[in-house]
C-alpha cells in the first residue's frame, strides 16, 4: 500500500482510531482505579564523620564507607531492630496475636515474629557517595508507612546505642571485680612494706646514705686515733729523759738549769772547802734535792705520756669496734635494702595495675551511660500524599502510547479487510494502467449525486 493511501486511510478512519484510543485509555484508567494504592515513606539516618571520642578523648577510627553502610543496613533489617519497633510502637493487636498463635502455635516471641513479617516491606538504600542511609517502608496505609519508617530509624539508633552501652556495662562490672582484686593486692604489698620498715627500722630511702656517711666518719676517726696512739706509744717508749715531752717541759728545763747552776757552785766551792764543810754539804744536799725533783718530774711526765698512750689505744680499739659494727650493719642494711627495694617494686607494680584498672573502669562507666552514638536521624518520614504504586502519570503515558499504536493497527487492519481507493497511485496500482485524469467529485454534479447532496 502506498504511503499516500496509508495516510489517507488513517485520515478517513479517524472515528475508528478515536474509538480504539478511548477504549484503551479507558481500560488503563479502569485498571488504575481498581489497583491497590501502595505508599512509600522514607526517613534518613546520618553517620557522623570520625571525630574525637567524647569518653576516651581519642580520635575514632576511619571506617570503610561501603563496609560501614552495608553492615548498618544489615543491622537495620535485623530481627532485633524489627522486634524493638513492634515493642516500642505497641503493634501487637489481638488480630496480630491470633495470627502469631495460628502460625507458631504460640511459641517464641510475638514481637520478633511480627517484626520479621514487617521486614518484607523495608528497603534500605544508601545515598551514593555520602554517609546517609535511607529507610523506605511500603504500605497501603500512608500513615502506617510513615510511622514504620520513623520507627525503624528510631529503634535502630536505640539498638546501636544499646549495642555500645550493654557491653560497656558488662565490662564495667568485670572491671569492678578486678578493681577489688588489684586493690587487695596493693593493700597486701603496702602492708608487707610497712611491716618490713617497722621491723628493720628503715623509714626512708636516705637511711643507707646516712649509714654510709657514719661509716666514713668512723673510718676517719679511727685513722686519726691510730696515728695519735702510735705517736704516744713512740713517745712513751725508749729513754724517758730524752722524750720530747720531757725535753719541752718548762719545769724540767728549770730544774736542769738549777742543777747545772748548783753543780757549778759546788765545783767552785770544792776548791776551797772540804767535803765535810757545812756549806759544801748543804750545797750538795740541795743538788741532790734538785736531782730528785728532776727525776720525779721526768717520771711524772713519762707516766702522763703512758696514761695518754693507754687512753689513745683504748679509743683506737673502741673506734675499731664501732667501725666493725658499722660495717656489719652496712652489710645487713644492704640485704635489708635489697628486700626493701623488692617490696617497693611490688607496691609500685600493684599501684600501676590498680591505676590502670581504675582508669578502664571509669571509661567503661562513662561508655555505659553515654547519651548518644555517632548516628542520628537526619530526616523524619512524612505521610506520603501520592502513592508510589500505581504510577498514574506513567500508566497514562504508556496507555496513550499503546492506544495510539492499537488505533493505527485497527485502522490498518480494517483497511486491509475492506480496502478503498484513496489516491491516483492506488488506482493505478489496482488497475494496472496509468491514470489519465483526476476528477474532484466533491465539486461536480456527478459527485454531488453520488454523495446524495444534489438539489
Amino acid at each position: 500500500m502506498p504511503l499516500a493511501d496509508l495516510a489517507a486511510a488513517l485520515r478517513m478512519r479517524w472515528r475508528l482510531e478515536l474509538l480504539v484510543f478511548i477504549l484503551v485509555l479507558g481500560a488503563i484508567l479502569l485498571w488504575t482505579a481498581v489497583s491497590p494504592r501502595i505508599y512509600v515513606a522514607s526517613s534518613t539516618i546520618l553517620f557522623d564523620e570520625p571525630s574525637v571520642d567524647p569518653v576516651q578523648g581519642t580520635q575514632t577510627g576511619q571506617d570503610n564507607l561501603v563496609a560501614l553502610l552495608t553492615t548498618q543496613a544489615d543491622v537495620i533489617r535485623s530481627d532485633a531492630v524489627a522486634g524493638e519497633v513492634v515493642r516500642s510502637l505497641n503493634l501487637v493487636t489481638p488480630a496480630v496475636l491470633a495470627r502469631w498463635q495460628a502460625a507458631t502455635n504460640a511459641t517464641g516471641d510475638v514481637n520478633m515474629w511480627y517484626g520479621h513479617q514487617l521486614l518484607g516491606n523495608v528497603t534500605i538504600a544508601p545515598e551514593k557517595g555520602s554517609r546517609v542511609l535511607a529507610i523506605h517502608y511500603t504500605s497501603p496505609d500512608p500513615q502506617f508507612a510513615a510511622l514504620m519508617s520513623n520507627g525503624f530509624a528510631s529503634s535502630y539508633i536505640d539498638t546501636r546505642l544499646k549495642m555500645r552501652t550493654d557491653p560497656a556495662r558488662t565490662y564495667s562490672r568485670w572491671f569492678q571485680d578486678r578493681t577489688r582484686e588489684v586493690r587487695g593486692n596493693l593493700e597486701k604489698a603496702q602492708a608487707k612494706l610497712t611491716a618490713f620498715k617497722r621491723r628493720t627500722g628503715i623509714v626512708d630511702s636516705g637511711a643507707a646514705d646516712a649509714e654510709a656517711s657514719r661509716l666514713g666518719e668512723l673510718s676517719s676517726q679511727l685513722t686519726s686515733a691510730e696515728a695519735a696512739a702510735a705517736d704516744l706509744r713512740a713517745r712513751s717508749g725508749g729513754n724517758a729523759s730524752q722524750s720530747p715531752d720531757v725535753q719541752t717541759s718548762g719545769v724540767v728545763q728549770g730544774l736542769r738549769a738549777q742543777i747545772a747552776a748548783k753543780s757549778a757552785q759546788i765545783s767552785q766551792i770544792s776548791t776551797s772547802l772540804g767535803p765535810n764543810h757545812p756549806d759544801r754539804a748543804a750545797a750538795e744536799a740541795e743538788l741532790a734535792a734538785l736531782r730528785s725533783r728532776l727525776a720525779g718530774e721526768i717520771g711524772s711526765t713519762t707516766r702522763s705520756i703512758q696514761i695518754a698512750s693507754g687512753a689513745a689505744s683504748s679509743k683506737e680499739a673502741e673506734l675499731r669496734q664501732k667501725l666493725n659494727a658499722q660495717r656489719g650493719r652496712m652489710l645487713s642494711l644492704a640485704g635489708d635494702r635489697a628486700e626493701l627495694d623488692e617490696l617497693q617494686r611490688d607496691v609500685d607494680s600493684a599501684r600501676t595495675a590498680y591505676d590502670a584498672v581504675t582508669a578502664r573502669l571509669e571509661t567503661m562507666r562513662l561508655q555505659s551511660v553515654a547519651p548518644e552514638t555517632n548516628v542520628r536521624q537526619l530526616d523524619s518520614a512524612t505521610v506520603p500524599l501520592f502513592p508510589a504504586k500505581p504510577n498514574i502519570p506513567l500508566r497514562l503515558l504508556l496507555g496513550s502510547f499503546l492506544g495510539v499504536l492499537l488505533a493505527i493497527g485497527a485502522a490498518l487492519a480494517m483497511e486491509m479487510w475492506r480496502p478503498r481507493v484513496r489516491t491516483a497511485q492506488g488506482t493505478a496500482g489496482i488497475a494496472g494502467v496509468p491514470v489519465l485524469a483526476a476528477v474532484n467529485l466533491s465539486k461536480s454534479r456527478a459527485g454531488a449525486l453520488l454523495g446524495g447532496t444534489a438539489q
